[in-house]
């Protein structure tokens, strides 16, 4: 129970995301203390803010782990504004107003919810409740804090905190919510090295000739990091601002004509704008990329189906015509009374083979159509795999198709049992054995097998025979591919195919082991029942 209690707040990703929110918290806060020396009563640069409710909002999924997380960002706020020389009281209260503006924003996204998209009206509510309304909230009690220390100018000081925490918001919050692994992993960037270099060296260069060397360009600063995003999303976006970030803040002379706190604003406000219109564009660039391969994914599955029908129509006039053919041409012979009543049994019994062929082709076909469609049928029970192998075994012992072969069950634990459709198991196992038949030799037995494996129950068809070449093994599995070895063998080339589907439809798995020239043993392993599970 300690495990279970514990095992959903204690987590490895969950403390390494804290861990790594308190220090970015750290570095980013106190970063911008050291960036506003500048006899200011606070900071008039705090992306702090909005990277804490990023990291909030993406890794702390319950109440307590928000609150974990609440705690340690508290923490890091006390070491950065303590290391910032602000006296005790400022330090306790700018860290605690922090984390007011951090749970106030987090209670108001998680009211308005995170949406993929925005329209105007609830662009508006949400920027209103998640930015603004933190924002305004952190400024009145900042400048409380400033009045009751004394400080004169505590109006200013509670709108330059306001204004550095909007700021921060425009500026981190939409590209942290937006990035991800799943993002990174679609650039396939180990192929376009150059290219992202080129787009690097572009950004950081067009940035240095800005703030570097003073040229009134700002334009394309914005325009190169438009560029990064288009080329390479939201990973290029990021990495863009962060490259302009900062040559602009290590520059003394940026937007030189306005005053240091204005130039700090201004750099954010601008910082902010770049941010919102490249994580924009970045983000409907992926929308289209995304509606790019669902169409070309369905273009590729209609083509697969428009092969798959062709192929259906081939293989199905080809193998219903020999049993077609011998249904007539007997039922002619027998109903002209030109056979013997001795042999009339004989000519029957190939009638009713030949049936049961077509039957067979023809639940083939609906399992397939079925599995094409999504509407393939399974009814799970517990099934005792013992007894269900000797009942499918005796009925196939029964049938004249295997010539006298012999099937034998082996080393199969009696109490072992899964959790399967026994009408769809019977199915698997008909079509194993059958194939087992087909393709082995001629003298040596059938053996089945069945064992635990790694919460499965394994079951196993063996034969002798020529094998399967290792070339071969990705027919197998294949609808209408036949493997040739050295003899023509009746079927449609369906059988291994619909067993794949029936197993894994039921959570199994099927593959086989062959030694060319001496034995195949194909295996299909089925959920274990939870009642064996438990034991």
């Amino acid at each position: 129970m300690s495990r279970s209690a514990s095992g959903s707040f204690v987590q490895t990703p969950f403390v390494r995301a804290t861990f790594a929110a308190a220090l970015g918290f750290f570095l980013l806060g106190y970063g911008g203390i050291l960036l506003s020396r500048l006899g200011q009563p606070v900071s008039v640069f705090w992306p702090a803010t909005a990277f804490g409710l990023c990291m909030v909002l993406r890794w702390a999924k319950t109440l307590r782990q928000q609150a974990a997380m609440l705690a340690s960002l508290f923490a890091a706020g006390i070491a950065a504004n303590g290391i910032g020389s602000w006296p005790p009281l400022l330090t306790l209260g700018y860290s605690l107003v922090n984390i007011v503006e951090i749970a106030l924003a987090l209670a108001m996204v998680q009211r308005l919810g995170l949406p993929r998209s925005f329209t105007l009206r609830r662009g508006l509510i949400f920027g209103i409740g998640a930015a603004i309304a933190p924002a305004i909230t952190g400024g009145v009690l900042a400048g409380l804090l400033v009045r009751l220390h004394g400080g004169a100018d505590w109006l200013s000081a509670g709108r330059e905190w306001c204004c550095a925490n909007l700021l921060g918001f425009l500026m981190l919050f939409p590209f942290g919510m937006a990035l991800s692994f799943r993002q990174f992993s679609k650039l396939n960037l180990e192929h376009r090295v150059p290219e992202a270099l080129i787009v690097l060296g572009m950004v950081i260069a067009t940035a240095l000739a800005v703030f570097k060397l003073g040229y009134p360009l700002q334009f394309l600063v914005f325009l190169s990091v438009i560029v990064a995003a288009t080329r390479f999303r939201l990973m290029g976006a990021g990495v863009s601002l962060a490259a302009v970030a900062t040559i602009a803040l290590s520059c003394p002379g940026t937007f030189a004509p306005f005053d240091p706190v204005a130039r700090i604003q201004l750099l954010q406000l601008f910082l902010g704008v770049c941010s919102l219109v490249s994580v924009r564009t970045a983000t409907v660039l992926g929308e289209r990329d995304l509606h790019v391969a669902v169409t070309e994914r369905q273009r590729a599955r209609a083509l697969r189906a428009a092969r798959f029908k062709s192929q259906l129509l081939s293989h199905v006039s080809h193998e219903v015509r020999s049993p077609l053919s011998a249904i007539v041409g007997f039922s002619a012979m027998l109903e002209s009374g030109s056979l013997s009543a001795e042999r009339a049994p004989e000519f029957a019994a190939i009638i009713a083979h030949n049936g049961e062929l077509l039957r067979r082709l023809h639940n083939d076909l609906l399992d397939l159509a079925s599995a094409e469609a999504g509407a393939l049928s399974i009814e799970p029970q517990t099934v005792p795999v013992a007894g269900s192998l000797r009942q499918c075994i005796g009925a196939i012992r029964l049938d004249a198709s295997l010539g006298g072969k012999d099937v034998l069950i082996e080393n199969v634990e009696e109490a072992l049992a899964v959790r399967a459709d026994p009408l769809r198991m019977a199915q698997i196992l008909n079509n194993l054995i059958a194939n087992a038949y087909k393709y082995g030799d001629n003298f040596s037995p059938i053996r089945v097998r069945a064992r635990r494996v790694e919460g499965y129950g394994r079951i196993e068809i063996i034969n002798a025979g020529p094998g399967i070449a290792p070339e071969d093994r990705e027919k197998v599995f294949r609808p209408f591919a036949r493997v040739a070895m050295g003899r023509r063998v009746p079927g449609a080339g369906l059988g291994l195919s619909i067993a794949k589907l029936l197993v894994e439809a039921q959570g199994g798995r099927i593959d086989f082991e062959s030694v060319p020239g001496r034995l195949t043993a194909f295996w299909i392993d089925l959920p274990l029942a939870a009642s064996l599970n438990a034991a």
